[in-house]
C-alpha cells in the first residue's frame, strides 16, 4: 500500500518537473519569439513616419527610431538560440524559418541605418525592407503599400 502512494507522489512530482521544464525552455522561448515579431510589428507602425521620411525629423527622433530597429533585430537575432532545436520548434510551432529571421534582422538593420540619410534611393531601399521584414516575419502588408505592388501570400 505504501509503495503505492510513493509511486503516485513520484509520477506527480516528475510529470510536474517535465511539465515546467518543456514550459521553460520550449513554451517561453517560443512565446517570447512571437511577442518580439508582434513588437517589430508595432514598431514598423510606430515609426512609419521616419522610416518613410529619411532625414526629416530631429536627430534625437531619428537616433531613438535607429537604436529601436537595431534592438529589435538584436533580440530577433538571439531567439535563434534561445528557442531549442530552433529549425524543428519553427516548424512545430509555426515560427519564421532560420533563414527568414536573418533576412528581417538584416533588413531591420537596414532600416536602422536608412532613417538618417535622405537620399533619392534610400526611400525606395526603405520600403523595400519593411516589406522584407513583413513577408519574412508573415506579418500583413496591404498589397497597396507594397513597393513591388505584387501580392505575396503569407507562407509557413
Amino acid at each position: 500500500m505504501n509503495f503505492t502512494v510513493f509511486l503516485t507522489v513520484m509520477s506527480g512530482v516528475l510529470t510536474y518537473v517535465v511539465g515546467q521544464l518543456l514550459l521553460k525552455l520550449v513554451i517561453e522561448p517560443v512565446q517570447e519569439t512571437r511577442k518580439t515579431v508582434g513588437n517589430i510589428s508595432h514598431a514598423l507602425i510606430e515609426y512609419a513616419n521616419v522610416i518613410s521620411n529619411p532625414g526629416r525629423p530631429s536627430e534625437a527622433v531619428m537616433h531613438d527610431t535607429a537604436s529601436h530597429l537595431r534592438k529589435l533585430s538584436a533580440q530577433l537575432q538571439s531567439h535563434l538560440y534561445l528557442v531549442p532545436k530552433y529549425e524543428a520548434t519553427a516548424r512545430l510551432f509555426a515560427l519564421p524559418s532560420r533563414v527568414k529571421v536573418l533576412s528581417a534582422s538584416k533588413s531591420l538593420i537596414g532600416l536602422s541605418n536608412g532613417v538618417y540619410r535622405a537620399t533619392e534611393k534610400i526611400y525606395e531601399q526603405n520600403a523595400s525592407d519593411v516589406e522584407n521584414i513583413c513577408d519574412s516575419l508573415s506579418i500583413y502588408l496591404p498589397d497597396d503599400e507594397r513597393i513591388s505592388k505584387v501580392p505575396v501570400t503569407p507562407s509557413k
